[in-house]
């Protein structure tokens, strides 16, 4: 969480690339 934290700015598309898989899979 703490490397989330820092790339707060990357966070929402990184959250959106591991939760758009989990949808469809």
């Amino acid at each position: 969480d703490v490397m989330h934290e820092r790339n707060a700015p990357n966070f929402p598309l990184d959250l959106a690339a591991l939760e758009v898989p989990s949808l469809n899979g």
